[in-house]
Parts: structure tokens; sequence; C-alpha cells
């Protein structure tokens, strides 16, 4: 029916607002005609880190003196965390991530093209 009538999820008005407003009675549910249905099972987690290898402004993966690791990079969880020692919160790690993939992607790219 589109009513959520065990629970009364989507039925305030922040929920609705979210919703496809064509959709009545509610424009956040709305009957599940056709299948195949599949379901998983989904936890809330976290799986920010502090750890991780120390890199360089190009993400690759330095030694204790500093030198880089010629052809190694880290981005993302396996690097060292760009914010320090603190974690703000879920989907901090996503923007350094793709950042850093880009400059790795890019700086190899310009290696590879010297090289030539």
């Amino acid at each position: 029916t589109g009513v959520d009538e065990d629970f009364g999820r989507g039925g305030n008005v922040f929920d609705r607002y979210y919703g496809d407003c064509n959709i009545k009675p509610n424009p956040c549910l709305a009957p599940l005609r056709k299948g195949p249905y599949y379901a998983m099972r989904l936890d809330a987690g976290d799986i920010g880190t502090k750890g991780g290898l120390l890199t360089n402004a190009q993400a690759q993966v330095v030694r204790d003196d500093g030198s880089a690791i010629a052809g190694l990079y880290a981005i993302g969880n396996c690097s060292a965390s760009v914010m320090g020692t603190s974690y703000p919160g879920a989907g901090g790690t996503l923007g350094p991530a793709m950042t850093f993939a880009y400059v790795a992607a890019n700086h190899l790219a310009r290696q590879r093209q010297e090289a030539r």
C-alpha cells in the first residue's frame, strides 16, 4: 500500500521531503510488485584509521629517513592520516583517498613520460 503500518517509517515531514513527491500516498515507500528480491545484512561501522604508511606529497611511501621508495604508493586507509592523530568521522577518509589516488596516478604517469 506504500504505507509502513508497522513502524511508520517515511511518514514524517523530514522523510517525505527527501522522497519522490510523485509517488502517493507516501513518496518514500511503495509496494514491491515484481521480484526477484535480494537482501543482505548491513551493519553500521567505522573504518577510519590513524595508522598506515607515511607518504610524501606525491603519495609515495617514504622510508624513515624521508626518502621515497620508487614505485610504491599508499592512499586511503593504507596511508597515514592527513588529519594527524584525529579522525573527524564517517567519510572523512574519502576525500583524501580520491585526491591522493589522483596525485599518485599523475606522478606515476609523469615519471613514465619522462622515462621515454
